[in-house]
């Protein structure tokens, strides 16, 4: 195994550890929209509405549609707890990571 040495946290690494903290909440979006995808009452939307579309203009391309942008309605669902709380710690613990995170008490 090669030597390796965990250097102390600098001020100058904050632009990199921001980042590493952005691109590991940005993980869990697809695992948050498969979740969600699975949730009886998503089933329930993404039947229904296609299926009522369908009964009321007789037209299966405006069903299809709708199914697509339901699902990157979905995405974007998916999306936003995690980019509010992104936004939220980018701007309480994350402005000051010596004083939030490494004070010795």
């Amino acid at each position: 195994m090669v030597p390796y040495h965990i250097r102390q946290y600098q001020d100058s690494d904050h632009k990199r550890v921001v980042d590493v903290f952005t691109k590991g909440m940005e993980e869990y979006i697809p695992s948050t929209f498969r979740h969600m995808l699975m949730l009886p009452r998503t089933l329930l939307l993404l039947l229904g509405v296609p299926l009522a579309l369908v009964l009321v203009s007789g037209s299966w391309i405006l069903a299809v549609i709708c199914i697509f942008f339901l699902l990157l309605l979905l995405r974007l669902l998916a999306r936003q707890p995690w980019k509010e709380y992104v936004a939220k710690c980018l701007q309480t613990d994350m402005v000051d990571i010596t004083k939030s995170y490494l004070n010795v008490h």
